[in-house]
């Protein structure tokens, strides 16, 4: 009877060691989630999504044979579902070389994925607008910009090793300053239109907006990034690479003040600088003192003077045009 009872006790502890094995497994794996070595997250640019193996991205760019990338100097369009991405990739960088991406998840998952990038084939197009014709580049040289006046910006060129320019109202370099200008549209043709006013808040620490009481209160971070602001409409442009850059920023009142021509009306260059109205134009200098001013050229008599940046119903008094230094 004593060696019965052995038996059965045994029988029960290996029953009970066993289910207390299967509740640890159960456990262990659900408990495993939150040491997840990934991070759900896409990786895009121009419109394509990159292929990802394990934490390795391949972003491979070389079917869009039109010769809009400059992988030394890109953005790229990063998704994760909250988490916080470093360094930002809406900085444009060199991407000649894998560049690492640290992504922490709001649960404190961190990993660290390496984004190859391959570029495009140079490709160009012929005809009209609506029927193009893609043409194949060869390596031609850059004609030397003059030193005075303005000039057409240097694009490529085509299978007959013919240099082709970005058009006028794509951007135009002043060969004096080095200073590349953003091009503008006719009205309603799209975010570099030359009808569309747009507010000009640039901190979210300081009292530059005024509210429906007219209140000074301090803009937030969507106020900023928004496309009817100046930065977002910044940050836009170089998203898109206008005429392949994608540094472009606001001009200083200096250098802004350096295209008015009194001479004419609108005070600017028209021959360069088609679209172009009589109408005032934000730059990047605060105006000293007051965080809800900032200084603004009109091209009605090319004068600098102080403006208020904008009301928090979006409403913006300020048209924009981008530069960046050509060297």
């Amino acid at each position: 009877m004593i060696q019965k009872r052995k038996s059965m006790m045994a029988k029960w502890i290996s029953s009970l060691g066993a289910v207390f094995i299967c509740v640890l497994a159960i456990l262990g794996c659900s408990g495993n989630s939150q040491y997840s070595t990934s991070v759900e997250a896409d990786f895009a640019a121009y419109g394509i999504k990159g292929t990802i193996n394990g934490q390795n991205v391949l972003l491979d760019l070389s079917g869009l044979g039109n010769c809009v990338t400059t992988i030394e100097n890109m953005v790229l369009e990063v998704s994760a579902k909250g988490a916080s991405i470093s360094p930002d990739p809406r900085i444009a960088r060199d991407y000649s070389q894998p560049v690492q991406f640290n992504l922490t998840a709001p649960d404190g998952t961190n990993v660290t994925y390496s984004v190859k990038v391959i570029g495009a084939k140079c490709m160009q197009t012929q005809g009209s607008n609506t029927n193009p014709t893609p043409v194949l580049t060869t390596n031609c040289s850059a004609p030397a910009y003059p030193s005075t006046g303005y000039s057409l910006v240097f694009k490529g060129c085509d299978a007959n090793n013919q240099v082709l320019y970005y058009a006028k109202d794509e951007c135009v370099r002043d060969n004096t300053t080095g200073l590349i200008w953003q091009g503008q549209t006719g009205p309603n043709t799209g975010s570099r239109a030359n009808n569309l006013y747009k507010t000009n808040f640039d901190s979210t620490t300081s009292l530059q907006m005024t509210d429906a009481s007219s209140n000074y209160i301090t803009p937030s971070q969507s106020d900023i990034d928004v496309d009817t602001n100046s930065l977002g409409f910044r940050n836009n442009i170089n998203a898109a690479q206008l005429c392949g850059f994608g540094n472009w920023r606001l001009p200083t009142k200096d250098e802004l003040l350096g295209l008015v021509k009194p001479s004419e009306f609108p005070t600017i260059d028209a021959t360069w600088f088609v679209n172009a109205t009589s109408g005032v134009y934000w730059t990047s200098t605060s105006y000293d003192g007051f965080p809800h001013l900032s200084w603004t050229v009109s091209f009605y008599d090319g004068v600098a003077s102080d403006q208020g940046r904008g009301d928090n119903a979006g409403n913006g008094s300020g048209l924009v045009r981008l530069v960046r230094f050509s060297p």
